[in-house]
């Protein structure tokens, strides 16, 4: 009879054991380690997309002013003179009106025009580099958009 006694009573006192509060260290579990999320872009998880890109009110004024092909003259009838205004460019036959402006350096730009000339009215992005004395621009294609880029120079 103690034998069966004993046999019943050993696992209600491992169980009690179990469940009591007191100090004993080597059964407490390690905690687990939590791992961070990390999102599709690669980001840590905090719910914030890559970061969009810097937009500008104005065109900055480095770019701003008359420039022309180098081996132009700067007369007002040369045909790839461009003047570039803080919000406007105007070009030899035609006008654009800026609708966008994404700042990729302080010498890289890329300017989206809403543009019209020769009774016709168009949507057109140029990217703009500016050389490191601002003497030179080079404009260049943006999206599916043939572009030659052709170097302007600074009109005085």
């Amino acid at each position: 009879m103690k034998r069966s006694l004993l046999t019943a009573a050993l696992p209600l006192a491992l169980l009690a054991a179990a469940c009591s509060d007191g100090p004993d260290e080597a059964a407490a579990p390690e905690p687990a380690e939590t791992m961070m999320p990390v999102e599709p872009d690669g980001g840590i998880g905090d719910g914030a997309g890559p970061p969009g890109p810097v937009t500008a009110e104005t065109i900055p004024a480095a770019f701003r002013g008359v420039w022309d092909y180098v081996e132009g003259s700067c007369d007002p009838a040369s045909d790839l003179r461009v003047e570039i205004g803080p919000e406007t460019m105007q070009f030899y036959e035609s006008f654009g009106e800026v609708t966008r402006i994404e700042v990729a350096g302080p010498q890289d730009i890329i300017v989206s025009l809403a543009m019209e000339g020769e009774g016709e009215t168009w949507e057109m992005a140029r990217r703009f580099t500016l050389s490191d004395d601002g003497r030179r621009l080079t404009p260049a294609a943006v999206g599916d958009d043939q572009f030659e880029p052709m170097p302007l120079k600074k009109c005085e």
